[in-house]
């Protein structure tokens, strides 16, 4: 299935069909996970609001509550779909709010084997990015602060647009990486949530 099948042009502008951007998605995750890959009931609800945050839907944003003007923060269980999803709906958004994901633990183990220049590209330009894994770096606290810092400072500085998955709740994160953090994420970023684990 290719991607133009799922909208029509309407006055310039592209009017997606939700049950096609379904389709569309299946259709590339069993093309990049193998053929038992399928959206499973529990997922729709969150990838109706992903959707409508991806492909700019301010009528639908309303309804879910989703503000386009903050970046996404997706939790839920190990294997739940988040990382997935968020490669799958990249093609949703147009090419100026694209992002680059990158592992926090990769993050964290970059800035200890080479230095906190390591960090500049995320804390310096306009770029896009998702941070996948928030939490599983912190194997020591310094890990934890390198991450934390960065993503506040992205939050406070920057012009680019940040997303995050973590499989931690904000309980756990809030744990983690203190109250006034998760106060932030909550603040500044749209929680959705997945609820179940599955296995391709």
């Amino acid at each position: 299935m290719d991607f133009n099948q799922t909208y029509e042009l309407k006055n310039g502008c592209r009017q997606f069909n939700y049950f096609k951007c379904l389709q569309y998605i299946e259709h590339q995750g069993r093309v990049l996970y193998g053929n038992n890959f399928c959206i499973r009931p529990s997922q729709r609800k969150q990838l109706q609001k992903l959707l409508a945050y991806a492909t700019e839907n301010h009528k639908e944003c309303a309804l879910y509550g989703v503000d386009l003007q903050k970046g996404l923060l997706v939790t839920g269980p190990e294997n739940s779909g988040k990382t997935s999803m968020m490669h799958l709906l990249k093609p949703f958004f147009d090419p100026k709010p694209r992002y680059m994901i990158r592992s926090c633990r990769e993050i964290a183990f970059c800035y200890q084997r080479f230095g906190k220049q390591t960090l500049q590209q995320y804390v310096s330009c306009r770029m896009n990015y998702c941070f996948d894994d928030l939490g599983l770096e912190s194997t020591t606290a310094n890990n934890r602060e390198v991450v934390k810092s960065m993503l506040y400072h992205r939050v406070a500085n920057t012009g680019g647009i940040t997303h995050i998955i973590s499989n931690k709740n904000t309980d756990v994160l809030a744990e983690l990486y203190g109250d006034a953090f998760t106060k932030m994420l909550l603040q500044h970023f749209n929680s959705i949530t997945f609820s179940e684990s599955f296995h391709f």
